[in-house]
């Protein structure tokens, strides 16, 4: 895709603060805390704790994996003179919408949720039957109503 000089893109991702050298690093020393405390709580005896240990292990370095594979996340907004396209990859899925900018609408609402009693928002780009939710995982009700408002003022100020 090109992007011009006049053209505007903007993009959110994950805060991904650990390395996955630094996160094999972090699972290592758990592990072998984890061995430790459990080695000596079977040697007095309590030999079920080992597979209990083995099991946290492969649950944490579960989640680690999970975490790493979702680190190149992202959602994307690119404002050229006439469209408006947003990009939404997740793990290995890559959608892409297109929306005329002149149609294109933001629109910010509340979302229903059962288990929750606060409320949340979402924000929405809409035009001509298509709807994207957009920030969902990377921003906060706050931020999405202030990305809200700017992305509304770059849509109708691009000529």
């Amino acid at each position: 895709m090109q992007v011009s000089d006049l053209d505007i893109k903007i993009i959110l991702r994950p805060n991904n603060s650990l390395s996955p050298t630094g996160s094999v690093k972090v699972l290592a020393v758990l592990f072998l805390i984890l061995l430790i405390v459990a080695t000596s709580f079977s040697l007095m005896g309590a030999w079920l704790v080992l597979p209990f240990a083995g099991l946290e292990i492969l649950g944490l370095a579960g989640a680690f994996y999970y975490v790493y594979l979702h680190s190149n996340d992202y959602e994307s907004i690119t404002i050229t003179d006439e469209n408006l396209i947003v990009e939404k990859k997740n793990y290995k899925e890559l959608t892409t919408t297109t929306f005329q900018r002149y149609w294109a609408q933001v629109i910010v609402r509340d979302l229903e949720q059962r288990h929750a009693s606060g409320r949340k928002i979402g924000l929405f780009i809409t035009s001509h039957g298509k709807e994207v939710e957009f920030g969902r995982y990377f921003i906060n009700d706050g931020q999405r109503t202030m990305f809200a408002r700017e992305l509304r003022q770059k849509i109708r100020n691009i000529y």
